[in-house]
């Protein structure tokens, strides 16, 4: 792994901190301050203020005492400073009393200003059974 990758990495292992800490603040900062992020139910959140309020949000409620865990998939290299990140995610949490878990798949845009990586852009895709459909297009498509 590259330092670059590594450097990317370390946003991911910031933002499981953050989760599992249910730290919002915390988790907001490596958003640029004008960044897109759009969550696994399709709405979209512009600027690290709405990410911050959001993560709060779910935080205090659905996701409370959740635990999450990030991997780095790999990096799409854009430019030397402009990265696509594709990643992986698990989060345990409960529903009432019953223990739920959720899988998805961010995708992130990450540009680097001043030595610092920060994501512009975050599209979180939540992984489910693929209907028989497009199970039979995609082994087409290989």
């Amino acid at each position: 792994m590259t330092s670059e990758e590594q450097s990317i990495l370390a946003v991911l292992q910031h933002l499981e901190q953050c989760w599992n800490t249910a730290d919002s603040h915390g988790f907001a900062t490596v958003f640029a301050e004008d960044a897109t992020f759009i969550q696994i139910f399709g709405g979209q959140l512009d600027g690290r203020s709405a990410i911050e309020a959001s993560h709060r949000a779910i935080f205090d409620t659905i996701y409370k005492g959740s635990r999450s865990r990030w991997e780095l998939r790999s990096v799409r290299w854009i430019k030397p400073d402009v990265a696509v990140a594709f990643t992986q995610a698990h989060v345990d949490f409960f529903e009432g009393d019953q223990p739920r878990a959720l899988d998805t798949r961010p995708t992130m845009v990450m540009v680097r200003t001043e030595g610092k990586w920060q994501i512009v852009a975050f599209q979180n895709t939540r992984i489910a059974p693929m209907p028989a459909a497009a199970q039979a297009a995609s082994a087409l498509a290989t």
